[in-house]
């Protein structure tokens, strides 16, 4: 299975509450793309937060590694312009991310539609 890891910008915690609310349902499953902030973004914090998102989604751990440190290899130079521009923000700021499965992006993507 193939899982896309997005960086979706700068959000404060009451936002991202609303994200994670909007996006789960009552099968963990089927609820679109997991939604994390993250005060200081750093591959170890990222990483321990795919693994354990993958864990309570039945996903393979593997292949989320592999997403997770592909995407921190191949978007360096982008991961650390929000690294900086996070400093920047008042410290209540949040980077948030989203990882999903290809479908969970389409659900989510449909569900945006609906509204």
């Amino acid at each position: 299975m193939t899982y896309l890891l997005q960086l979706c910008g700068l959000s404060d915690p009451l936002q991202l509450f609303y994200l994670e609310q909007r996006s789960s349902t009552a099968d963990a499953t089927a609820a679109g793309p997991a939604f994390a902030g993250f005060r200081s973004f750093q591959l170890d914090d990222l990483l321990a937060w795919a693994v354990d998102t993958a864990r309570g989604r039945d996903w393979d751990g593997e292949a989320i590694q592999r997403t997770v440190l592909d995407v921190w290899m191949e978007r360096a130079d982008l991961i650390r312009q929000w690294q900086l521009r996070l400093r920047e923000e008042p410290g209540d700021r949040l980077l948030v991310a989203a990882l999903g499965s290809q479908r969970d992006w389409e659900r989510r993507c449909e569900a945006l539609l609906q509204v």
